[in-house]
């Protein structure tokens, strides 16, 4: 069994197409088609159910995914074999929120490879849900993502700290502007979203349908910075976290606005895959992004009282790292 086989057969089933997975991987639709039969004949059974309009693992096909990102795991540890086992080297692949980026990660990715230069991190923005996505499926060993506490069975998960989700509006909006809308019902102002399958967007959305808040126009934005920009100008209201609106509140280029308690408190976590071995670099990167959430942490408790209603809540205790992080 040839190991690229495997790596088309993930890159297929990730995607749920033959077609998407040549355009990614640089072959024509014929070799991936090959690749994943020739694997098939191998298994002794179908691993996709071809049925449907996109591709769909079988049973069998579940199995070898979870084989397969195992031995790809394994094939990038072999050119390692002959350097220092105790020095981290070799590539890691870190996702993270682009607001975690901004605001939180330089404390991290700076000392990391001032002090680790043999390892190459490669550092992808995305939704939460895509993240852990790339966890589960062996496309990313950590992601930092913004949510309430995550529970999987698949996933181990630190929580590293409690995040304050503000809704600001531009400079010259009143700060109860948003609690008159869910009383009133009617948002004129415009809201702007983030992405489909962000965990800020899934937050606000809620609140509007709880409170039946008819929204009179939308804008939907990738970048954090984007939507701040587009704030400043007027063109409606949104969510962000504190840490990342704090410069922008500061400056005087949106105001913070009341709102509503969360039902739920969001963290800071990282996530990885259990019953994964983690690389030296991984773990090395954990302990270091430990060290710094005490930071934050304690940065979150000398912190001046926010002037919005209902969405502090304490920072949580230290969380300690699995055994040997």
């Amino acid at each position: 069994m040839e190991t690229r086989f495997l790596e088309t057969f993930r890159t297929a089933a990730d995607l749920g197409s033959f077609t998407l997975a040549a355009r990614r991987l640089g072959y024509s639709q014929s070799t991936v088609s090959a690749q994943i039969q020739a694997l098939e004949v191998e298994a002794g059974t179908p691993l996709f159910d071809r049925s449907g309009r996109r591709l769909a693992l079988t049973e069998e096909g579940r199995g070898m995914l979870d084989l397969a990102e195992e031995m790809l795991a394994l094939q990038r540890r072999i050119p390692h074999l002959a350097g220092d086992p105790l020095e981290p080297q070799g590539d890691l692949s870190v996702a993270a929120a682009e607001s975690i980026t901004v605001a939180r990660l330089g404390d991290v990715l700076g000392p990391f490879r001032h002090r680790h230069p043999r390892v190459l991190v490669r550092l992808r923005n995305a939704t939460c849900s895509a993240m852990t996505d790339w966890v589960l499926h062996g496309e990313a060993d950590l992601a930092f993502i913004i949510l309430p506490t995550v529970r999987h069975p698949d996933l181990e998960s630190l929580s590293l700290v409690e995040e304050e989700l503000l809704f600001v509006g531009p400079p010259e909006a009143e700060e109860d502007l948003l609690l008159r809308a869910l009383e009133e019902g009617r948002l004129e102002e415009g809201f702007i979203f983030t992405e489909q399958g962000c965990s800020y967007r899934t937050l606000a959305e809620h609140l509007f349908r709880r409170h039946g808040v008819v929204l009179e126009h939308t804008l939907e934005l990738w970048s954090m910075e984007a939507i701040g920009q587009c704030v400043t100008s007027g063109l409606g209201i949104a969510l962000m976290p504190r840490v990342y609106a704090r410069g922008g509140i500061e400056a005087g280029r949106y105001r913070a606005l009341k709102a509503p308690p969360l039902e739920e408190p969001f963290r800071t976590q990282v996530v990885w895959r259990r019953n994964r071995r983690l690389s030296p670099g991984a773990r090395e990167f954990l302990r270091l992004t430990r060290e710094a959430a005490e930071g934050w942490r304690a940065a979150g408790k000398l912190s001046t009282p926010p002037s919005t209603e209902g969405c502090t809540t304490p920072s949580p205790p230290g969380s300690a790292l699995p055994q040997g992080v």
